[in-house]
């Protein structure tokens, strides 16, 4: 059976993703502070893979009606590969620094791989950010409805 069915689901697709989504929103919880990353950046990827089931995609298809393309529709796409590009640029910036300097030396407390450092940390935050603003766009994250921050941190 393929997509196009005419199966409507009895519970509601949106309270699994927002579950599935805050689940991995409590490793990331993990990962940033550990200073780990790559997984922070994976489980950010995985966020956006949750994000994109009603994205369209844009299918090319040649004069024999065979697909030759698929590519997303949608300018969250563009901003999650701009986002990763940056990323990539910053890792890449890092690398470039601890090879620069002689074996045995502590790369990590070297000015141009510490500055590499804070440049993937603040790109990696930025698409997590997005992510957060995208999933409210969405209508994926809970609303706000606490007017008192001091009641929603201390229970009042």
């Amino acid at each position: 059976m393929g997509y196009k069915g005419n199966i409507t689901p009895q519970q509601d697709t949106g309270w699994g993703v927002i579950y599935r989504l805050n689940d991995l929103f409590r490793e990331i919880e993990v990962f940033a502070p550990l200073g780990k990353y790559d997984e922070w950046n994976f489980k950010l990827d995985r966020i956006f893979s949750n994000l994109c089931y009603r994205s369209k995609f844009k299918i090319t298809k040649d004069t024999d009606d065979k697909i030759i393309s698929i590519e997303f529709d949608e300018d969250a796409y563009d901003i999650k590969m701009f986002l990763d590009y940056k990323i990539l640029q910053f890792k890449s910036e890092m690398a470039i620094a601890k090879r620069k300097l002689n074996e045995g030396v502590d790369y990590t407390k070297n000015s141009d791989w510490i500055q590499g450092k804070k440049k993937l940390y603040k790109a990696i935050f930025m698409k997590e950010i997005w992510l957060r603003k995208y999933m409210q766009e969405l209508g994926l994250y809970l609303k706000e409805v606490e007017h008192n921050p001091g009641g929603a941190m201390f229970g009042k």
